[in-house]
C-alpha cells in the first residue's frame, strides 16, 4: 500500500510539473499573432545587403526576389560598442519588400556599421495593457506604442538587448511621443535576422541557432566559459559576479557560494581545456576563499565559511568542492590540512538522524535563519565524498552515508509514503558519487527518481515548448527558463548517466545521455558567442558568458559555472561510445 500511496501522489506530482511547464507556452499560443512573410536563408542575405547598403550610404545591390511587405519593417544597424541605430518602414501593406528595407536602411545610417539585423514584421494587432506581462512573449513580440499621430516602434530582441519587460518598453517608447495620457498599444512578430561570421543567421529573443553538438563545439564552449570567468576575477581574487552585457557594468552584490563554485569549476574544466592563465586567475579566487575562513570559538579544529553575518553549510560544502578539485589539479596539498577542519565542522553539524543544520551560530550578531535549504545537505554531503575519494577517512564516509540515508529516506515522505522528490541536482550528484564506496540500490534508486522528475519537466518542442526554448528546465512562474537550472540539471545528467554506465544499465544511460544532450542546446545557444555578440556594449568581455534567461542581458557568475560543470559531463558523453 505503501508504495502504491508514494507512486500514486508522485504521478500526481508530476500531472502538476507538467502543466506548470507548459502553461506559458499554452497561454501565449492561445494569444498568438499574425506570422511574418518568411524568408530563405537566400532571401535574408539578400534583406542584409540592401539594408546594410542603404544604411551606409553604398550602391544598392541588383534586385531579387522578396516578398511583400506584411507588416513594419525593422533595420538595426550596431557599432562596435553595441549601440545601435533603428530605422523603421510603416507604409501600405504589399510594399515591395526591399523599398521597404531601403527606406529603413537609410534612416539607420551608420559610417561603421559592425552588423545590420533586419527585422521583417507581421500585421500588428491593437491590445491594452491588461495583463501586458504576461500577453507579451519576451523577445518574440515586438511593441508599437502610438500617441499625438506619433508611432515609436521595439523590435522582439531589442527588448531583450535592453533588459526591458513589456511595461518598462511602454514607458521608455511613449517617453518619445508627443502628448499625455495612455498611448495606443500593438504587438507584432518578426521573422528577424543578423549578420554573423556564419552568414545570415535567424535572431530569436537576442541570440542564434547553436552550433552543433559534437565535441568540438562543447570543448570550445568551456574553454571561453573558463576564459570568460578568469577575466571576471579581480586583483584583489574577486569576481564580477553579475555582469550586464548591455551596459558593460558590475552589480554590487555578491554570494560566496557562487564565488566557490565558480572557483570549483575553473578547476574542474582543466582536464579537458587545460589553460595556466585560467588557473592562474582561479588561484587568485582561491586566496581570497581562503580569507572568509573562520574558526569556531573555543575550537580551531573546525573551521566554516562567513558571509556578512550568515555562515552557511552550504558556503563550506561548495569551499570543500573548490579546495578538493584546485588539489586534484595543482597537487601541491596546501589546503589539507584546512580541507579537513571544514569537513570536521560539517560532521558537527550533523544530527543523530543524519540531518545537517543549514546555518551555524558563530556568536553574538550571528544571523540564523530557522529555515533549512533544500540544497545545502547535498552541496555538504558531495564535499565529504569528494574529500573522502582524497583522503579515505572512514568518518568522511560515515558522514556522508548518514546524511544521504536522511535525505533519500526521511526527508519529504509523510506517513511513510514519499510525496516529493526534489530537482536537487547536488545531492542526485552525492549519492551516485556515494555508491561508488558504499553502494546501496534503495539509494541509487533515488537518484535515478530525481533525475525522472527533471526529465519529466524538461521542455521539449514537439510537446509546444518554442523550438529556442527545446531542452529547457521549467519556467518559473511567468520568467522564462533559466539557463543557470539547465546547467544544474546537466550536472546531474552526467552523474546518473555515470551511475548508469558503471552499473551496467546501457538503456537507462542511453535514456538520460539524450535528455543531456537536448539541454545542451538550450545551454549553448545562451552562450555568448561571436555569432550572438551584435548587442554587447564590450563584445571581448562578454565572450564566454552565459546569460541567466533567454530574455535578460545578464550573465552570473553562478549561471557559467553550473554549464561548464554540466557541458564538462555531456563532452564526456560524446566522447564515450553510446
Amino acid at each position: 500500500m505503501k508504495m502504491k500511496a508514494s507512486r500514486s501522489l508522485r504521478l500526481v506530482g508530476g500531472a502538476l510539473a507538467a502543466a506548470v511547464v507548459a502553461s506559458p507556452f499554452l497561454f501565449r499560443a492561445w494569444i498568438a499573432l499574425p506570422d511574418p512573410p518568411a524568408l530563405t536563408p537566400e532571401q535574408a542575405a539578400a534583406a542584409l545587403a540592401i539594408a546594410r547598403a542603404a544604411a551606409t550610404d553604398a550602391p544598392l545591390p541588383a534586385p531579387v526576389a522578396l516578398p511583400v511587405t506584411a507588416g513594419p519593417v525593422l533595420v538595426s544597424t550596431y557599432g562596435v560598442d553595441g549601440k545601435a541605430a533603428v530605422g523603421v518602414w510603416d507604409g501600405a501593406d504589399g510594399t515591395p519588400l526591399a523599398e521597404a528595407l531601403a527606406a529603413a536602411g537609410q534612416q539607420a545610417a551608420q559610417a561603421v556599421a559592425a552588423r545590420v539585423r533586419v527585422d521583417v514584421g507581421g500585421a500588428p494587432r491593437d491590445t491594452g495593457d491588461w495583463l501586458l506581462h504576461l500577453r507579451v512573449n519576451p523577445g518574440v513580440d515586438g511593441l508599437r506604442v502610438s500617441r499625438g499621430g506619433k508611432t515609436a516602434w521595439a523590435s522582439p530582441s531589442r527588448l531583450v538587448e535592453q533588459g526591458w519587460d513589456a511595461a518598462a518598453t511602454v514607458r521608455a517608447l511613449a517617453a518619445w511621443l508627443p502628448g499625455e495620457g495612455e498611448p495606443d498599444l500593438a504587438r507584432f512578430r518578426t521573422s528577424s535576422w543578423v549578420e554573423s561570421p556564419r552568414g545570415p543567421l535567424p535572431v530569436l529573443r537576442a541570440t542564434t541557432p547553436p552550433p552543433a553538438i559534437d565535441p568540438q563545439s562543447v570543448r570550445a564552449a568551456l574553454a571561453d566559459g573558463g576564459t570568460y570567468l578568469a577575466r571576471q576575477i579581480g586583483k584583489d581574487g574577486r569576481y564580477c559576479y553579475a555582469y550586464r552585457v548591455d551596459t558593460d557594468r558590475c552589480g554590487r552584490d555578491y554570494n560566496l557560494l557562487r564565488h566557490a563554485g565558480s572557483t570549483y569549476s575553473l578547476y574542474q574544466i582543466q582536464t579537458a581545456v587545460p589553460n595556466r592563465d585560467v588557473v592562474r586567475a582561479a588561484e587568485r579566487a582561491t586566496d581570497w576563499l581562503r580569507r572568509q575562513v573562520r574558526p569556531v570559538e573555543g575550537d580551531p579544529s573546525r573551521n566554516y565559511l562567513i558571509e556578512w553575518k550568515k555562515a552557511k553549510l552550504g558556503a563550506v560544502g561548495l569551499g570543500i568542492l573548490a579546495l578538493v578539485e584546485r588539489e586534484r589539479v595543482v597537487r601541491d596539498g596546501k589546503d589539507r590540512a584546512l580541507l579537513t577542519r571544514l569537513a570536521d565542522f560539517v560532521l558537527s553539524q550533523q544530527h543523530p538522524d543524519g540531518s545537517l543544520e543549514s546555518y551555524f551560530d558563530w556568536g553574538p550578531g550571528a544571523e540564523v535563519p530557522p529555515d533549512r535549504s533544500i540544497y545545502y545537505p547535498g552541496e555538504a554531503m558531495l564535499g565529504l565524498v569528494r574529500l573522502y575519494a582524497i583522503d579515505p577517512q572512514p568518518r568522511w564516509l560515515e558522514a556522508a552515508v548518514r546524511a544521504g540515508d536522511h535525505l533519500v529516506f526521511e526527508r519529504w515522505r509523510w506517513a511513510g509514503a514519499e510525496v516529493f522528490v526534489p530537482p536537487d541536482a547536488w545531492l542526485l550528484q552525492a549519492v551516485a558519487e556515494l555508491d561508488r564506496f558504499a553502494p546501496d540500490p534503495r539509494r541509487r534508486q533515488y537518484a535515478y527518481d530525481i533525475f525522472e522528475t527533471m526529465s519529466r519537466t524538461q521542455a521539449r518542442a514537439e510537446e509546444g515548448a518554442p523550438p529556442d526554448l527545446d531542452g529547457a528546465p521549467p519556467s518559473g512562474g511567468r520568467d522564462l527558463p533559466s539557463v543557470t537550472s539547465a546547467g544544474s540539471r546537466s550536472e546531474a545528467a552526467g552523474a546518473a548517466w555515470r551511475l548508469a554506465v558503471s552499473t551496467g544499465e546501457p538503456d537507462r544511460a542511453a535514456e538520460i545521455r539524450a535528455m543531456a544532450l537536448r539541454a545542451a542546446k538550450f545551454q549553448l545557444r545562451h552562450q555568448l558567442r561571436d555569432d550572438n555578440l551584435w548587442w554587447a556594449r564590450n563584445p571581448d568581455r562578454a565572450r564566454g558568458g552565459m546569460r541567466d534567461r533567454p530574455d535578460v542581458p545578464e550573465v552570473r557568475i553562478d549561471t557559467v559555472q553550473h554549464n561548464l560543470s554540466g557541458l564538462l559531463d555531456v563532452l564526456t558523453m560524446l566522447e564515450s561510445a553510446p
